[in-house]
């Protein structure tokens, strides 16, 4: 029999704590109109941690629409983060009302 999963991509981040970090991610998709969220958060308690800022870009080639997405943490941000075990996720909510988480993952920091 078949099965069928419907999960994130995993994406692991390491980061310095102190430092700002930014990363960008694109999707084959127009997520204009799309409502986005992103948390980083303690694996153990569930408690958010931080949200990063989000930025939207889209661009149209050869008649495919692809978006990118720039996640960041300010210094404040990322100095804050000290949870021995942290995870990440990025989802959106479609125009038509559906949830999908995309990404998710590990968050490790480290002292400079």
């Amino acid at each position: 029999m078949a099965a069928y999963n419907q999960l994130p991509g995993e994406l692991n981040l390491s980061l310095i704590r102190g430092d700002e970090f930014t990363f960008a991610a694109t999707f084959n998709a127009d997520l204009t109109g799309y409502t986005r969220a992103a948390s980083i958060y303690n694996d153990q308690t569930n408690a958010e941690l931080a949200a990063p800022t989000m930025a939207l870009t889209t661009a149209t080639a050869g008649g495919v629409t692809t978006s990118t997405i720039t996640f960041t943490l300010s210094e404040t941000q990322t100095a804050a983060l000290s949870a021995t075990r942290m995870r990440w996720y990025f989802r959106w909510v479609t125009l038509g009302g559906y949830t999908r988480t995309v990404l998710a993952g590990t968050v490790r920091t480290t002292k400079a």
